[in-house]
């Protein structure tokens, strides 16, 4: 499994450089799934549990309602849901910002990768991208 995400992240990396989001969006997250699940059980830590909390942490700071861990996930995970099922009463378009949510979940998928200590290609790769897409 390990290498199979691997795989997939360092994939999923070059889609991302090469502005090809969906494709990006989806290798991420099925390498984020596998990862996350692999530190959970090796390391006992959770990299999505630990986002959750900084997220809830930022939000009571600001004075906002907590989200619960399912609707964290359910959001978490609706882009990536969105680019690959279609179901009956479904719009034929998605609209999401592309960038942003593969970004998101290849970030997702690094941190647990990083978690694990897998060596995989492209990083410099990816790091190059953020410097060059910060703020814009």
């Amino acid at each position: 499994m390990k290498n199979s995400a691997k795989e997939q992240l360092e994939d999923a990396i070059d889609m991302l450089v090469n502005g090809r989001y969906i494709s990006c969006l989806t290798l991420a997250g099925a390498a984020e799934e596998v990862f996350t699940a692999l530190a959970d059980t090796k390391l006992g830590k959770n990299p999505f549990n630990l986002i959750h909390e900084l997220i809830n942490y930022d939000l009571a700071a600001e004075g906002h309602q907590q989200i619960s861990r399912g609707k964290f996930r359910k959001v978490r995970n609706s882009a990536r849901n969105l680019v690959k099922h279609h179901d009956q009463g479904d719009d034929e378009s998605v609209h999401l910002n592309r960038r942003d949510q593969a970004e998101a979940t290849l970030c997702q998928a690094i941190i647990s990768a990083d978690l694990l200590e897998v060596k995989y290609k492209n990083k410099r790769k990816y790091n190059a991208w953020v410097k060059r897409h910060r703020d814009t």
